[in-house]
């Protein structure tokens, strides 16, 4: 295998761009769905090399998640399409597996000895099953742009004087995007649980020995709360989306946000704005002092298609070294699986170190037992932010109408957080 060389991505995106869709003539060709506009280098370059033989695959790319899953819905329909790109959790794969367009990967034999349990997590369904290859470990923290933000703040009340200072100058201290219920119960929420409430708390609320409306969560979230009432935060963050919330720290009239290790890959917009952009990272600096990282996606199969064989080929590969490796070249992001790879983006490998070394342990948003119900945790966390933010709740209101809702479903700790 010719090996791409670090940062090639988007010359090899342009250098392929004119045939990455052309299938060779006995290649059986896959249609994959996904909202990962960052992977097309990787699959132009896996086609034009032919490194999965006798398999094409074609990427049908979508904006976003939200479109993403539109598409799913409306095409699986018509049995499009083979492959496609699954959001790790519970939540969100199990809709598909009630539909009859998603499978346990064991069910052709696909062999994940390679993959540690956090990556496995990610992938696994109510039932216990998993129904995807996971490809790509995320971070979620604070980044902010170098120009503007000089000196990472140690603790909170660091950040805070940070913040003071920023507003006085008319930068916006923090950027949040309160329109979107992906990004506020994914990202946001659980950026500010890994910084600010404990690994012991995260623990224990999965398996129902915490609770809600514990003093901790509580405490978190009215902290974040106090910026913005404090003046910290976009004056309308209600109104500001994502691709708002990316622009203002782009141009630096915004400092910093909460957001994914992958806004600083060179896939990202925010590159676009400005190619010149230095983006750094850091846990919220609270009492815990910790950055979320996760599986962000796996790869699934419909397991209606008839082209089985080389869908689990595709798969196949995906448990790979090489394909890792080539992932790490290609989208200068962090493999899932357990290979040993050499990363030469100093970037990767710092949020890859920060995920092994200083990651909270206990996942919620992943988690089946806050999942099982109507409304999820994660529907119930969205929706409590967007109160927060709106003046209709307070922080202590916002716990205890998750707790209680939680509870009514027969949540695993209801008669331990009890209200």
């Amino acid at each position: 295998m010719k090996r791409l060389k670090t940062g090639m991505a988007i010359a090899v995106a342009t250098a392929t761009i004119a045939t990455s869709n052309l299938a060779f003539a006995d290649d059986t060709v896959l249609q994959l769905y996904t909202w990962r506009e960052q992977d097309q280098a990787l699959f132009d370059y896996i086609n034009e090399n032919d490194l999965i033989p006798g398999v094409e695959i074609k990427t049908n790319v979508y904006n976003g998640a939200g479109e993403h899953e539109t598409k799913l819905r409306i095409d699986f329909q018509t049995n499009r399409p083979d492959l496609y790109h699954a959001k790790a959790g519970t939540a969100w794969i199990q809709p598909w597996i009630d539909a009859g367009v998603a499978a346990p990967v064991t069910d052709l034999g696909i062999n994940l000895d390679n993959f540690g349990d956090a990556a496995l997590f990610g992938a696994t369904a109510a039932d216990g099953k998993i129904y995807g290859v996971p490809f790509v470990m995320q971070m979620q923290s604070i980044l902010y742009n170098k120009a503007v933000v000089k000196k990472e703040p140690k603790n909170l009340e660091e950040l805070e004087a940070l913040f003071a200072d920023l507003k006085s100058q008319g930068i916006v201290p923090l950027h949040v995007d309160g329109r979107d219920a992906w990004y506020l119960n994914q990202v946001l929420h659980e950026t500010i649980l890994a910084g600010m409430t404990s690994d012991e708390w995260s623990q224990k609320v999965v398996v129902g020995e915490a609770c809600f409306t514990d003093d901790v969560y509580v405490d978190a979230m009215e902290r974040f709360k106090s910026w913005q009432d404090k003046g910290y935060l976009n004056p309308t963050p209600l109104a500001d989306d994502y691709g708002a919330m990316r622009t203002g720290v782009a141009l630096g009239t915004s400092a910093m946000m909460v957001d994914g290790i992958w806004s600083a890959t060179p896939a990202s917009p925010m590159y676009e704005i400005d190619p010149s952009l230095e983006l750094g990272y850091m846990a919220i600096p609270g009492a815990s002092n910790k950055v979320y990282g996760f599986v962000d996606g796996h790869i699934a199969y419909n397991p209606n298609s008839e082209k089985k064989a080389a869908i689990k080929k595709v798969l196949e590969f995906y448990t790979t070294k090489e394909f890792s490796q080539l992932f790490a070249d290609t989208v200068e992001a962090i493999p899932a699986s357990t290979h040993k790879i050499k990363v030469e983006v100093d970037r990767v490998n710092q949020a890859a170190k920060l995920i092994g070394t200083n990651a909270l342990p206990g996942l919620p948003f992943f988690t089946p037992a806050l999942n099982g119900g109507e409304p999820t945790y994660q529907a119930l966390t969205a929706a409590g932010l967007q109160e927060l933010l709106a003046g209709k709740s307070t922080a202590r209101e916002m716990a205890e109408k998750i707790q209680k809702t939680l509870n009514s479903q027969g949540y695993i700790g209801a008669a331990n957080c009890a209200l």
